[in-house]
């Protein structure tokens, strides 16, 4: 009888037993609710309304996003300006909670209704579902994209960037049933030629059993990956389940794909239920005390909130969303909704003081995509937009390998944003 090879039993060696289960914050007596869409001013229902858990916030919404729903009962307040956990600022409403309210009942889907693709688009949007984030790009624009062309594959990515932090994989592992249904509607609905889960190779037995089960009830392949990061950013996704090569920042669908991840999955999964997005999978990694959680976060709700809630402190730490090495830096005031779902809290750092580049080439060694950082660094100093253009910076996908492997602590992350002007 052969045995596993030496580095799978390693690699696998590196998970939990069991994938742990996510624990349920209960929302805090106030929550600031993202309103979707762009920086226009939305059409907020007025201060002082009543809503029901469940019930729209605005009197009417941009149809190229979600309609936002309320997470809890409560009353409206004002209307402000919030930073996501993606670091961009949006239009968002304050709702004060009415614990004492009935949530909004909204039947499950007929089968009769599953094949219209455009009627599912509404049933998302006046659910509240929301997916926006790195690795899982606007779930309702990629589906508005599918009206007008069909999607050749839909993946949904259950890999994680950080293996402290298995979001994704604990949830596809606790929601495998209601996940793959989901996928497998959406290859449906897209009339793809492929429905398919991507799991990490290496992920222990316990994390994929009842995923590899439930796809092959609902037809779903369940295609194995190496894991190592960048690897769930949908460039290098597209390009390795596809074959395709997809212009970091645009929308997968340019390229007959429809990407997201099992977060994201799991709220179509619920909105075939009838159950409105009032909650979300979110995961905190504590870089003082060296801890992980995975939990249940009410949308809306503000990250001191949530610190406070799980017993980490804010004073003197630095908050980061999304994966660590993009050094998304957010505020306490930031919210949790559709957006980033990993939240690392670090220690304060040591002043950084750059060294003259030593050009070792570590930084384009290092690059998935084979841009230039140290070049782009230079155009960055000179204002000239043709050399970086030259150095590839279009095909930089933000993955902050470069700043992390270079000896010399250069700002190349920082170059290559300024020159591509975010």
């Amino acid at each position: 009888m052969s045995s596993a090879p030496e580095s799978t039993i390693q690699h696998t060696a590196l998970w939990p037993q069991q994938p742990p289960a996510l624990t349920t914050i209960d929302p805090p007596g106030r929550l600031v609710v993202p309103l979707g869409g762009g920086m226009e001013e939305p059409h907020a229902k007025p201060p002082g309304t009543a809503v029901r858990a469940g019930e729209a916030l605005v009197r009417r919404s941009d149809e190229l996003s979600h309609t936002p729903v309320a997470p809890i009962s409560g009353t409206l307040g004002a209307v402000v300006q919030v930073m996501l956990s993606n670091g961009k600022r949006a239009w968002a409403v304050e709702l004060a909670a009415d614990k004492g309210a009935a949530e909004v009942s909204i039947p499950p889907a007929a089968n009769g209704d599953r094949g219209d693709l455009v009627a599912w688009i509404e049933r998302l949007r006046s659910l509240g579902v929301c997916a926006n984030r790195h690795c899982s790009p606007d779930l309702i624009g990629q589906l508005n994209m599918a009206v007008s062309r069909p999607m050749e594959m839909v993946v949904c990515t259950v890999l994680d960037s950080d293996a402290g932090l298995r979001l994704n994989a604990a949830v596809a592992a606790h929601h495998a049933q209601r996940i793959c249904a989901a996928v497998a509607l959406l290859g449906r609905l897209t009339r793809a030629r492929t429905a398919q889960v991507c799991v990490e190779a290496y992920a222990g037995p316990q994390w994929v059993k009842s995923l590899r089960t439930a796809a092959d009830a609902a037809d779903v392949r369940v295609i194995d990956l190496a894991n190592d990061y960048p690897q769930s950013d949908p460039t290098l996704m597209i390009y390795s389940v596809a074959d395709r090569r997809l212009r970091p920042g645009a929308l997968p669908g340019s390229q007959g794909v429809l990407l997201l991840d099992a977060v994201a999955a799991l709220a179509v999964g619920e909105a075939m239920l009838g159950r409105p997005h009032l909650s979300t999978p979110a995961a905190i990694h504590d870089h003082v005390d060296q801890r992980s959680l995975l939990l249940s976060v009410p949308v809306g709700m503000r990250l001191d909130d949530l610190l406070s809630a799980v017993g980490i402190g804010r004073q003197g730490v630095i908050l980061r969303g999304g994966d660590l090495l993009r050094d998304i830096r957010l505020s306490g005031e930031a919210v949790i909704a559709g957006g980033e779902l990993t939240l690392h809290v670090s220690p304060p750092e040591l002043p950084n003081n750059p060294q003259p580049c030593i050009r070792c080439a570590w930084c384009m060694e290092t690059c998935p995509t084979r841009v230039q950082p140290a070049v782009v660094l230079e155009a960055a100093q000179r204002g000239d937009h043709a050399m970086a253009q030259a150095a590839g910076i279009h095909a930089c996908i933000d993955c902050g390998l470069c700043s992390h492997v270079c000896p010399s602590r250069l700002p190349l992350l920082g170059a290559l944003r300024m020159m591509r002007g975010n």
